[in-house]
């Protein structure tokens, strides 16, 4: 299953380089994987589960505060190198703030239009996520071109995999259980 710790264990013994984990502040404190409140899905939980050598997407969900970010940070050190962690995000806003606090820290955007922008003006964050039903391969080399990372996004099904290697992406998430 998605965001628990089995799935990452299976994204370990599959050899994967990376897990992506949603991650939410859940209401009493303390961080969660996305779809769930339980103590199973406890974000500490999965992040015990990433191997040696696994990098990690923390795709942050919802708003933080600037001490919510630090905590969120701190709690992720305890556990795996910074410098094998990506935090995405679906908001600029987040993205900001969180390189304001953290100004080494790898940073991720979601979305075509951020990707479509990032062509013309250099944008904060290193890496785009794309959802590769509307990724073109000439948006991935000009993205590398100009110093990106591009990653595809909901990858869900064999022949979405193979079309997407064509595309020449640094990486893809792939969506399965």
């Amino acid at each position: 299953m998605q965001n628990t710790p089995e799935g990452v264990r299976l994204a370990g013994r599959q050899q994967s380089d990376f897990v992506e984990l949603d991650v939410r502040k859940s209401p009493g404190g303390g961080f969660h994987c996305a779809h769930g409140w339980d103590s199973r899905s406890e974000l500490k939980h999965c992040l015990r589960e990433l191997g040696e050598a696994m990098e990690l997407i923390a795709h942050l969900k919802g708003r933080y505060e600037d001490a919510d970010l630090l905590q969120l940070v701190e709690e992720m050190a305890r556990h795996i190198p910074l410098d094998r962690v990506i935090f995405a995000a679906h908001r600029t806003d987040t993205l900001r703030q969180l390189g304001a606090l953290m100004p080494k820290v790898r940073l991720a955007r979601f979305g075509l239009f951020p990707a479509i922008v990032a062509l013309w003006r250099k944008q904060l964050w290193k890496c785009c996520m794309i959802n590769h039903a509307v990724l073109m391969k000439w948006h991935v080399q000009a993205l590398q071109w100009r110093g990106y990372t591009v990653f595809a996004s909901c990858v869900w099904e064999l022949r979405s995999r193979r079309s997407v290697q064509q595309l020449g992406v640094d990486g893809a998430f792939i969506n399965l259980y």
